[in-house]
């Protein structure tokens, strides 16, 4: 909600911005700024209060008429939002990454042999993986950065269970592909014993075989953001 009540703000000081209150003072009767924002008096009254009240415009008298002005932190704001919107213009829609491979402690394969993940696998990625992961290690401080992002991101989410035994947590996974060459998948457990540098590579097949890998191989691969690639 805070981020929608934000998204709302950057758009009313870009309509003023428009107007020229960016570098000097304008005319801002109630009357006037309604029809320029689409909206009733009483909401444009509000929505200068609001403005106000975040120390985004300032507000003077001039011949008895309001005039307004953008405040360095409201121009600040709308920087913020052009780069942000610039750099989400510029992303292609994936990730792509290198790392070393190396061998794991046996945990994706643990995981991956459960029938009430391996359901949820196949109904989201369109594929049964094979029962192990790929462990890769990245290198440099930019994968690592891009990595905890995906992390925060999350991804499309499969759901945890209880088998009677013991709880298995929640599962995060971004279609991936390989190489140029395999279809396959990131995989992020809520429970994990690795770091940052590390990321966990899923498949329909046996990646090390497939690919020709082993231990302190460089692997490539492109992560896609959305569903689908």
């Amino acid at each position: 909600m805070n981020r929608m009540r934000e998204g709302i703000k950057i758009l009313y000081l870009i309509e003023l911005m428009k107007l020229g209150a960016k570098d000097s003072y304008i005319k801002a009767p109630t009357t006037y700024l309604s029809k320029v924002l689409g909206v009733s008096q009483q909401t444009a009254s509000r929505v200068m209060i609001g403005l106000d009240r975040d120390r985004l415009i300032e507000r003077k008298i001039v011949n008895g008429v309001t005039c307004i002005k953008l405040t360095r932190k409201a121009i600040e704001m709308l920087i913020k939002f052009k780069k942000v919107l610039d750099d989400a213009f510029k992303k292609p829609g994936f990730f792509e990454l290198r790392g070393r491979v190396f061998t794991g402690i046996g945990e994706g394969a643990y995981y991956m042999k459960k029938r009430a993940y391996a359901k949820q696998f196949l109904k989201k990625l369109g594929f049964r993986p094979y029962p192990g992961t790929l462990n890769v290690r990245l290198e440099s401080n930019g994968d690592i950065e891009l990595n905890k992002k995906l992390r925060e991101m999350k991804g499309m989410k499969i759901i945890g269970f209880k088998n009677g035994l013991r709880t298995y947590g929640d599962v995060y996974v971004f279609r991936a592909v390989i190489e140029d060459k395999v279809e396959g998948a990131v995989i992020y457990a809520t429970r994990t014993h690795y770091d940052t540098d590390v990321i966990e590579l899923i498949s329909p097949y046996y990646l090390r075989e497939k690919l020709g890998l082993k231990d302190g191989d460089i692997v490539r691969f492109r992560v896609f953001l959305s569903e689908k690639p």
